[in-house]
């Protein structure tokens, strides 16, 4: 993309945001944004974030601290983007403008899509690391000395808990319990969000009543809300899976992982069986 068509891009959707901000209605208890500009606002920073990530060089700072200001401004009860959210975007927008006007050779190396830096795939390589071997780890923690107490991997909740301490060798942003936008009029939450790779971990733990069916019924659903996020480029799905419940887990994870679902999708049924 010619540097003046993003440029025209651009100014667009800063006519546009500022716009939605003079339409936040003031009451005596809140600043309320209208249900529609609070989705279109959410689809402006997505198309921001893949403009900016597919032709601009050397945007992941500013496409950091969109994103965090979308962020920010949902975490709130209701849910929408706040006036402030807002009007952090609208002040970083001419930054990105002016970046661009200043360096008419930004341009000069970009042949697409631009792609993940060396640390990032080191990152990345690190977190394959973590889910494939969180199995060893759990079975390790229950052999301690002298029967100490330790951690049994009961529940989700447990499956998160650990997760979180193996990231932490890795990472240093790891954002629990992120919002997710409300997706078939329901909202969620992430179990994790990597900012640094641009990536979100969701967690399942299998129980009774929990079949392969219904997991992938889940994962899918999973899937739509999650490519709504707009810093969600990639979405890790752990399914941890001790007592061997699921019958086909190969089968679920290649129907998923080779799905065109606008964002990339690894999805981990683990340990599997042997034999």
């Amino acid at each position: 993309m010619e540097p003046a068509t993003v440029l025209e891009a651009l100014n667009k959707y800063l006519a546009e945001v500022e716009a939605i901000l003079s339409r936040f209605t003031h009451t005596r208890d809140r600043i309320a944004i209208s249900q529609e500009d609070n989705y279109r606002f959410r689809a402006i920073v997505t198309e921001l974030t893949d403009l900016l990530r597919d032709h601009v060089p050397g945007s992941a700072a500013h496409i950091r601290m969109i994103v965090n200001y979308y962020n920010e401004g949902v975490g709130n009860f209701y849910n929408s983007s706040s006036y402030a959210s807002v009007k952090e975007v609208i002040g970083a927008l001419p930054a990105v403008i002016t970046r661009i006007e200043r360096n008419p050779g930004l341009f000069a190396q970009s042949t697409g899509p631009i792609d993940a830096s060396l640390d990032q795939k080191k990152l990345l390589d690190s977190l394959g690391r973590i889910v494939l071997k969180f199995h060893a780890v759990a079975v390790q923690l229950r052999s301690r000395h002298s029967e100490r107490a330790t951690l049994d991997i009961n529940d989700e909740y447990d499956v998160q808990d650990l997760m979180h301490a193996l990231l932490r060798l890795y990472f240093d942003d790891i954002r629990p319990e992120e919002w997710v936008p409300s997706y078939a009029g329901a909202s969620s939450r992430t179990d994790f969000l990597l900012p640094q790779i641009d990536t979100v971990i969701e967690t399942k733990k299998t129980r009774a009543g929990l079949n392969a069916k219904t997991i992938g019924e889940q994962l899918i659903i999973d899937i739509a809300r999650y490519k709504r996020h707009p810093q969600c480029r990639r979405l890790v799905c752990f399914v941890y899976d001790p007592e061997g419940r699921v019958a086909n887990p190969s089968g679920i994870e290649s129907d998923l992982n080779s799905g065109n679902h606008g964002i990339d999708v690894r999805v981990f049924i683990l340990p599997k069986a042997s034999g």
